[in-house]
């Protein structure tokens, strides 16, 4: 028997069997539990912030990280971890990351291991809190010069990069004529132990006075340029070859006149550039929006002044792939995105208004690529009908199917008649059950309501698994945010009223039969089959006496 037939009993004999530790075969299990057809997702708590609430780790966030709730407490409902204690304005957390380091890699000599969350407050701190007690375990001052605002990962590997606002001159020196060299800071940190990797200034001078924005990903540092011009430089290779000060955190260093990361010291530049690094990568889009991945790279960009189109290009050649053109639905209220799949497949997800389209690059000869489609999801409501399918049995909803497959709208049609149109919000990659999360937006004939719905969707065929409807109204108007987590997901939202909203749908597998009433008569005179069955083993005994 396959390993994708077995039943829950058959895989949980099988870990018994095998006597390690697996834990791919333990979310098996859980995805078989979740993708069962009676098995649904049933809403078990609400709160109400004022601040934005943020899902991460089985943990809910409120008051800006200050306010810490463990999702499955006592009989299955979230309750309050810990709360940090309360402190002035100017301390406010203004980002944070969750930062978990896997128990199967955890080494023997764990100091700076344990799971923290990473906070950066308003004055220039960086904090590590216990991710279970909210216990400061490690407290880091940055600077008295730069205003750090943004924290985020540079990548794989457990490395960080905090950005500090753009520098601005006062109203005084901008009317005198005097220009700002300076644009930014950008600080890299490694975590699980916290360390200084490195410290740079990103100057006009160097990168050009046109630069408007800059940032670190994958070991590439990112310029983006007024006009649409992105360049990518070696961020490695800046680091080892412009270093001045080597400086590590709790030590004396002569830069910042004392021990680097206290106050009010800080930390220092250790990187200073002289002249323009070499330039590895270069192209002009729109927006500065561009993206990478696949096998071999390519990178994904809407040309400049041409928005509607995602072009596909090999970065070796920079040659555009075979049908490499992916084209835009403008009908569409909300523009289409075109993204690497997060799985690492080097799939790109065509996610438009009505439809998702998964597309797989092939390489060919003479260093040649080709896009191809693999599949196509649709969306459906929470009915199970599609605009789609209205329309390929001929009723009349509004709106029309194109000879290539597109939906658009009629010129003329019965107003009377209100379509069911189902547009999608967004798309997530459950990467520990393999499953594409879709979340579309129905609105309804009967009423202009939307009702919102998340389809589970195998990531290999597209095949929708499970449809969840969500109980509340989705307004369209408001941010929304959904956070799946195997068994749990949350509905994080903003009302009308400018409060947030996090609702808990958590996966429920009661079977709703109704149970079989038996009187107290019908109880009086029952006889147990086990009681049955001892009275009969009694009776072989006694015959074995008598013998």
């Amino acid at each position: 028997m396959s390993r994708q037939r077995r039943n829950i009993v058959c895989q949980l004999r099988a870990k018994e069997r095998e006597n390690k530790w697996n834990i791919r075969r333990n979310l098996n299990i859980v995805k078989t539990i979740v993708c069962q057809e009676h098995s649904s997702f049933k809403k078990v708590w609400e709160k109400v912030s004022r601040s934005p609430i943020a899902y991460e780790g089985n943990r809910i966030y409120f008051d800006n990280y200050r306010s810490v709730y463990i999702g499955h407490g006592r009989q299955g409902q979230p309750e309050l971890l810990y709360r940090l204690p309360q402190c002035p304005s100017k301390h406010k957390i203004e980002d944070a990351l969750v930062c978990q380091f896997p128990l199967d890699h955890l080494p023997m000599k764990h100091k700076g291991f344990k799971g923290h969350l990473l906070a950066l407050t308003r004055d220039n701190w960086l904090v590590r809190y216990d991710l279970n007690t909210g216990a400061v375990l490690q407290e880091l001052f940055l600077s008295q010069r730069y205003k750090f605002r943004h924290l985020g990962w540079q990548g794989e590997g457990g490395t960080i990069v905090i950005r500090s606002i753009h520098a601005k001159l006062s109203a005084m020196a901008r009317m005198a004529g005097i220009i700002q060299p300076l644009l930014m800071v950008l600080a890299v940190f490694s975590v699980l132990p916290l360390q200084l990797v490195a410290v740079m200034e990103v100057q006009k001078e160097i990168f050009g006075k046109d630069i408007c924005d800059s940032g670190i990903s994958q070991g590439a540092l990112i310029i983006m340029h007024q006009g649409g011009t992105v360049r990518l430089y070696s961020f490695d290779r800046i680091v080892k070859e412009n270093t001045i000060v080597h400086a590590k955190l709790g030590d004396m260093c002569s830069v910042v006149n004392g021990i680097v990361g206290s106050h009010p010291s800080g930390i220092p530049c250790t990187v200073k550039l002289k002249e323009t690094p070499p330039v590895l990568f270069e192209v002009r889009c729109h927006e500065h929006n561009l993206q990478m991945g696949g096998f071999p790279w390519h990178y994904i960009f809407t040309p400049h002044r041409n928005n509607g189109v995602f072009h596909v290009h090999k970065v070796e050649n920079k040659k555009q792939a075979h049908n490499g053109v992916i084209d835009m639905d403008l009908l569409s209220l909300e523009p289409d995105k075109a993204v690497f799949h997060a799985d690492e497949s080097g799939r790109i997800l065509h996610i438009s208004g009505n439809n998702i389209r998964i597309l797989k690059l092939h390489s060919g000869d003479n260093a040649t690529s080709e896009l191809k489609e693999c599949f196509t999801i649709t969306p459906a409501s929470p009915d199970g009908e599609n605009t789609a399918s209205l329309l390929a049995r001929g009723e009349d909803t509004g709106w029309a199917l194109s000879s290539s497959g597109r939906i658009i709208k009629k010129r003329i049609f019965d107003s009377s008649i209100l379509p069911t149109i189902e547009c999608i919000k967004d798309v997530d990659y459950e990467n520990e059950m393999d499953l594409l999360v879709v979340t579309s937006v129905t609105d309804t004939r009967d009423d202009a309501t939307h009702v919102a719905s998340i389809g589970l969707h195998d990531n290999t065929t597209g095949k929708l698994i499970k449809q969840i409807p969500l109980e509340e109204e989705w307004d369209e108007t408001m941010e929304h945010t959904i956070c799946f987590d195997l068994d749990t997901f949350a509905h994080i939202y903003k009302s009308g009223t400018s409060k947030f909203h996090c609702v808990l749908y958590r996966l429920d597998r009661t079977i709703n039969d109704e149970p079989t009433r038996v009187t107290r008569h019908q109880r009086r005179h029952e006889k147990p089959v086990s009681q049955g069955r001892r009275t009969s083993r009694r009776l072989l005994q006694d015959a074995e006496d008598d013998r």
